[in-house]
């Protein structure tokens, strides 16, 4: 892995080097990559969308790896093609960059093949001074300190991205993807006819922001322009407004989450999770009346009702052992043509169905506070934590009253059930 030197790219730096000209002579940002025709290639490529990424180092929790892993297992192969992911490693440490960086490789090194992927990193002398800043919001010195910094980070990193896309979306580094999140900004993006400097496909501060890339420069000089004057959330509010946009343009469902629980500047644990987040989008089928029962011990609130179609929610269980078993009863008997069943989340990845198969019951039985059926028939094992079956004219054409989801192994991972997709036949 070779550390790439300013006078070996400044003709593409010139920007950034431009923006750091009133603060420092030095303005040096490293790139990793492996080698110069690579980069060559990487500084060519003009895509869709360009992903930002600042990182800093947590003691006790880590989570861009993750990050990294869910921005590409939820694109497709066709999808990729158009992305670029850019991550500023923002340590002060440059050991601790140098290692960072080569875990990514190490772990993505495909993707760094492919162009899909660079890491770069910058030095403390290209930052503005950090040092006697004003305390604007009664914060201690030390919090101040970092939040300017972070500006001055997200200027680096949104200049460094100007020129690889037609779009730039901001991310944070412990958040996972929606399923397809490039083909759903994509759809939306065709589909609005008024002009926009920001819209947000995440409610919560700077995570899902998405800009024209034309404006990154822009955006970049404004950040440096009040870095030591308010935290960044805010600064990106304001120039949105700013360039006409008085309110946030907001994307609903959410297409990321946050999953990080220990901030980035303070050792405490912090919670922040996007209540509107959905993982999955596309086809849900058909929403036949249907009663859930499980005997599986819930956790919390997520009872079996919440992911029985159409699933408002989904249903987490503890305790799952050999035989434990989920049952969905239809209301009045069905013919069923296709069926999914997803298990586990990209933030909960462990949670999945281990071992398991799918049956279909018939002659409804009453019992005291659920219901079943006398007859079920074999038709279908789970894979990875998925079931998924689309001809079942062929497996069963008769009218069912249940399906039941049946564990065969004990699992000492809890069990989350997050959709099921059925389609029916009409008429």
């Amino acid at each position: 892995m070779k550390i790439w030197s300013t006078s070996e790219v400044s003709w593409v730096l010139f920007p950034v080097l431009s923006l750091l000209s009133t603060h420092s002579s030095t303005g040096v940002l490293n790139l990793f990559l492996l080698d110069s025709y690579k980069l060559f290639l990487f500084l060519r490529f003009v895509g869709y969308l360009s992903i930002g990424i600042s990182s800093i180092h947590r003691k006790n929790k880590y989570y861009l790896m993750r990050t990294i892993e869910s921005v590409f297992s939820q694109s497709s192969p066709e999808e990729l093609k158009e992305i670029v992911l850019v991550v500023y490693l923002a340590n002060n440490d440059s050991t601790l960059n140098k290692q960072t960086a080569k875990e990514i490789r190490d772990g993505f090194s495909s993707h760094i093949d492919e162009g899909n992927l660079l890491v770069i990193c910058s030095s403390l002398a290209s930052y503005p001074s950090l040092q006697g800043l004003q305390r604007n919001f009664w914060d201690k010195d030390q919090s101040v300190q970092h939040r300017s910094k972070q500006n001055v980070d997200y200027a680096f990193l949104v200049n460094f991205c100007a020129s690889f896309s037609h779009y730039y979306l901001m991310l944070e580094d412990d958040v996972v993807c929606a399923n397809g999140f490039l083909s759903i900004i994509q759809q939306f993006i065709r589909e609005r006819m008024e002009p926009w400097t920001t819209v947000a496909f995440s409610t919560l501060g700077y995570i899902g922001k998405l800009y024209h890339n034309e404006d990154l420069p822009k955006l970049a000089r404004f950040l440096l322009l009040f870095y030591d004057v308010m935290p960044c959330d805010w600064l990106l509010e304001l120039f949105h407004q700013s360039k006409a946009q008085k309110e946030i343009i907001t994307f609903r469902p959410s297409l990321f989450q946050h999953i990080g629980r220990i901030s980035s500047f303070h050792t405490m644990e912090t919670i922040f999770k996007d209540p509107e987040f959905q993982e999955d989008f596309g086809d849900f089928g058909d929403f036949p009346a249907v009663s859930c029962y499980t005997d599986i011990s819930v956790f919390d609130d997520y009872v079996p009702e919440e992911v029985c179609p159409p699933g408002k929610g989904v249903f987490w269980g503890r305790n799952v052992t050999s035989g434990s078993s989920f049952t969905i009863v239809f209301e009045t008997p069905v013919i069923l043509q296709k069926l999914q069943i997803y298990t586990g989340s990209a933030e909960y990845k462990r949670d999945i169905l281990y071992s398991g198969y799918v049956e279909l019951g018939t002659v409804k039985i009453k019992l005291n506070v659920s219901a079943t059926c006398r007859i079920f028939r074999r038709v279908g094992d789970f894979r990875n934590g998925q079931f998924e079956l689309d001809n079942f004219g062929q497996v069963m054409g008769e009218q069912i009253h249940c399906l039941r989801i049946q564990v065969t192994d004990t699992q000492k991972e809890w069990l989350l059930i997050r959709k099921i997709n059925i389609w029916v036949k009409k008429g």
